[in-house]
């Protein structure tokens, strides 16, 4: 009977290994989640410094969109005043052209290097992302389709649209 106490001392062991051992079993289960969690959390937190990596120059490189989109009118009306120049004009008159030339030229010269960039031209194919048409004229000179005149000139700021270009578009003699 000596035997019982040794027995129960060793069946209290071995209870309280199986106890460590599920408790060791569960803390690491609580530690695996929560390492998951940690590499999420992480995750999470890279992606929103890329993003706010993103928005801020985002900012910056849009940041002078009022200023440039106000310059715009500066630039037409240039444009109009080098259109209403008579080829019969004086000298005077000519030169005051030829200075508007370069006033103009050092304008958009200027504005390109903030990313401002021409869009619409002549003979190119109508994509309504960057153009507004204003009317469809009937042509068998052109495909249908393509922009035979432009009004106003559009612009781009970096990739997004400042302001589209006013043209006309050619579409086939008889189509609606």
């Amino acid at each position: 009977m000596n035997d019982e106490p040794k027995l129960k001392t060793k069946v209290d062991e071995l209870r309280e290994t199986e106890d460590v051992s599920a408790d060791l079993k569960a803390a690491q289960e609580e530690a695996k989640q929560h390492y998951e969690k940690l590499l999420r959390v992480m995750a999470e937190f890279e992606n929103f410094k890329k993003r706010t990596s993103r928005d801020v120059e985002d900012r910056i490189r849009y940041s002078n969109e009022r200023l440039l989109s106000d310059l715009l009118p500066v630039i037409d009306d240039l444009d109009r005043v080098l259109e209403h120049v008579d080829p019969k004009a004086s000298e005077d008159a000519k030169k005051i052209a030829e200075g508007v030339v370069l006033l103009r030229t050092n304008l958009l010269t200027t504005l390109e290097k903030y990313d401002l960039k021409d869009v619409g031209s002549v003979e190119e194919r109508f994509d309504p992302a960057k153009h507004e048409a204003i009317a469809m004229v009937s042509s068998n000179q052109h495909e249908a389709e393509t922009v035979i005149a432009v009004h106003r000139r559009g612009f781009l700021l970096g990739e997004r649209l400042l302001r589209p270009a006013l043209v006309s578009v050619a579409k086939k003699e008889g189509t609606c």
